[in-house]
C-alpha cells in the first residue's frame, strides 16, 4: 500500500473486528498515538487537514480492500471490515472523489474553512442531510417513503424494547434517540 501514510496506522486499527469505530474515537485514537500527520496549519485547518488525511486513508483502503474480499464500511458511526458480498451499500461517490483529490486539502484556506464550518452549522440546525435521512431510516428499519406517523411509531417500539431500564443496551438507544432527532425532532 502506497501514498497516505495514515493507511498502515488505520488499517490496524481495523484488523481487530471487535471493535466498531466511530469517526471521531478513530481520530482520538490515532492522535493520542501520534499517528495524525505533521501538517503545518493551525486551528481549524489543522482539524480540517488532519480529517482529510484520515478520510483520504479511509477511502483509500475502502478501494484497496474490495480487492482483497473485504468491504470497508464508512459510516461516521460504524467504521468496520466486513466480508465482501455481492450486495455492496452504495456509497457517495462525489464524497469519495472530494477525499481522494489531495488538492482540496492543500488548496483550502482557512477562510475555507471557516466557511464550510459555518454551513455546515447551519445545516446541522436545520434539516438533516439526505445521508443522515437515510442512515436514521435504515436505524429505524423503515423505508425511504416512511411518513412522520409510521417514525414516530417505530421509534416507540425500538425505544421500549432497546432502553436500558428495560435491559436494553444503551449505545442503540442513543443511536434510536438520533434517528428519531434528525427524521422529527423532539416528540
Amino acid at each position: 500500500m502506497t501514498g497516505n501514510r495514515l493507511k498502515l496506522a488505520v488499517l490496524a486499527r481495523l484488523r481487530r473486528p471487535e471493535v466498531r469505530w466511530k469517526i471521531h474515537e478513530l481520530y482520538a485514537d490515532l492522535k493520542n498515538a501520534g499517528e495524525l500527520p505533521a501538517l503545518e496549519a493551525e486551528g481549524d485547518l489543522f482539524l480540517f487537514r488532519c480529517n482529510f488525511a484520515l478520510m483520504n486513508a479511509l477511502y483509500t483502503l475502502q478501494g484497496e480492500l474490495a480487492a482483497a474480499g473485504w468491504y470497508l464500511q464508512l459510516d461516521s458511526l460504524d467504521i468496520r471490515l466486513l466480508p465482501l458480498t455481492a450486495h455492496l451499500p452504495v456509497t457517495d461517490s462525489a464524497l469519495r472523489d472530494y477525499y481522494l483529490d489531495w488538492r482540496h486539502c492543500w488548496q483550502t484556506g482557512a477562510a475555507e474553512v471557516e466557511a464550510l464550518l459555518s454551513d455546515f452549522w447551519r445545516r446541522v440546525a436545520t434539516e438533516p442531510s439526505e445521508t443522515e435521512r437515510r442512515e436514521a431510516l435504515a436505524l429505524l428499519g423503515l423505508g425511504e417513503d416512511a411518513d412522520r406517523l409510521q417514525i414516530r411509531r417505530r421509534w416507540r417500539e425500538l425505544a421500549l424494547a432497546h432502553h436500558p431500564d428495560r435491559g436494553g443496551d444503551a449505545e442503540i438507544f442513543i443511536r434510536l434517540h438520533w434517528a428519531r432527532e434528525r427524521l422529527i425532532g423532539n416528540i
